[in-house]
Formats: C-alpha cells, sequence, structure tokens
C-alpha cells in the first residue's frame, strides 16, 4: 500500500489512483456491514482524546483541541 500511493522520495502521491478491490468492497459491505465491530482492549483504559487511533497522533493534537478541555 505505502509504494501504491508514494513516491520514491516517499511523499504521499496527490493525485487519484483507481482502485482495483474497492468495486468488490463496496459490493460485499451491505453483507458484512452487521458482522463487522472492534474490540478495543476490555474498554477500561480507552481515551478517545489521546490514544492514536486512525492516524500517528492523538485525535487532540490534529484537531488542536486545546489542553484545558
Amino acid at each position: 500500500m505505502y509504494a501504491k500511493f508514494h513516491t520514491k522520495s516517499g511523499d504521499r502521491i496527490k493525485y487519484h489512483k483507481r482502485s482495483s478491490v474497492w468495486p468488490g468492497i463496496k459490493f460485499a459491505e451491505p453483507i458484512n456491514k452487521p458482522f463487522i465491530g472492534r474490540i478495543i482492549g476490555n474498554g477500561k483504559k480507552i481515551d478517545f482524546w489521546r490514544d492514536t487511533w486512525a492516524i500517528s497522533i492523538p485525535l487532540r493534537e490534529h484537531i488542536d483541541l486545546p489542553n484545558h478541555l
């Protein structure tokens, strides 16, 4: 995936690139959606704002949330 969406110098590409798998994923989504979920530990130590979820930095830093909130 990294090689497909990054240049040889490591920069992310800035143009649209077609996917050969996306049509299949979209087709199967209604069938699979009821059975897809996330299990995050035991649920006792989750910090929504400070844990890193989908990116390498916490959500609070990504949206510049003030520290006092």
